[in-house]
């Protein structure tokens, strides 16, 4: 729903101002994580918040924030710049073969047959897209595969710094938030959004087919279901390997496509070659989620006989 919501907003209003959107959905998670803090549950979890507890992992902490910033935005501009979803969506899709040789080769991993399975089945589905809606937009091309370079250092930054700092998913996620705001902040006025911005909202002609009212409430959507994507992805991802987490994530594929393919069908085209890739995309993912439900049932299962004995 998230690149939904973002594609409308990049297409019906030409609201094309990366570092702002990144900033109001950073400020959106930091609100909902700031009033989380009054549970006492939630705050047992995320523990201290400090300037002594931050100066601890104080490069960690700001080395993740300008690899998440980068990730987001790399994200949205390549989203903006190819213009058929599927074909996006496809190279997408490479960030799970290129985590399947990282795991397999330097991480010296072993996979089971399914979940190699499943890597060939998405890769194959993602080149059954990309031949069927292969087109000139080889710039956005480049920066969807820098994005997947930034989501690969994404997912692997939270597995090392869980494992040499014993410090929460939860934590990071927060300290994150705060970072961001003041390198958003710069990154605005930087690249001169904050000018861009100013003629956007002041001129009659500036492209939109909707109202401020809609444009409102497709940036406040926006920002909501950023939050909750950003804390499922660090939850699954602490309990999870990052290439687990990704193969789940493309569950999504064929809801997203086909909802676009309704919402625009003269620049996000449905081919049966399309149709076949991500039906098999995401039957990869069908099966990894099987995988992994059995694996965490049995777990459960022999943790409760052993509590017993």
């Amino acid at each position: 729903m998230l690149n939904v919501v973002n594609r409308i907003l990049f297409q019906n209003y030409k609201f094309l101002f990366n570092f702002t959107l990144i900033f109001l959905q950073q400020l959106t998670s930091l609100i909902i994580f700031t009033l989380g803090t009054s549970n006492e549950n939630f705050r047992n979890k995320l523990g201290e918040l400090s300037i002594q507890d931050f100066s601890k992992y104080k490069c960690y902490y700001i080395s993740f924030s300008v690899i998440f910033i980068a990730n987001t935005f790399f994200n949205f501009y390549g989203n903006q710049l190819v213009k058929n979803i599927s074909m996006f969506l496809s190279l997408k899709k490479l960030t799970l073969v290129m985590l399947f040789f990282i795991d397999f080769f330097y991480g010296k991993k072993k996979l089971s047959c399914i979940t190699i399975t499943c890597i060939f089945l998405i890769a194959g589905g993602s080149i059954l897209v990309g031949m069927d809606s292969f087109s000139n937009d080889y710039f956005g091309y480049v920066v969807v595969f820098f994005n997947n370079v930034t989501a690969i250092s994404y997912s692997k930054y939270t597995e090392v710094f869980k494992k040499h700092t014993k410090v929460s998913n939860l934590k990071l996620l927060v300290y994150n938030n705060y970072l961001n705001m003041p390198i958003l902040i710069l990154c605005i006025f930087v690249s001169g959004e904050a000018k861009k911005l100013y003629i956007y909202f002041t001129s009659e002609n500036n492209g939109s087919e909707g109202s401020l009212y809609g444009l409102a409430m497709y940036v406040s959507i926006s920002c909501i279901f950023c939050a909750i994507l950003t804390a499922s992805f660090f939850i699954s991802n602490e309990k999870n390997s990052s290439l687990l987490t990704n193969l789940l994530t493309n569950t999504k594929t064929i809801f997203t496509s086909v909802t676009l393919y309704l919402f625009d069908k003269a620049k996000n085209k449905l081919s049966i070659p399309i149709f076949v890739g991500l039906g098999m995309g995401t039957l990869g993912a069908i099966f990894i989620n099987a995988e992994s439900l059995f694996y965490n049932l049995s777990l459960k299962k022999s943790n409760k006989k052993d509590n017993k004995e």
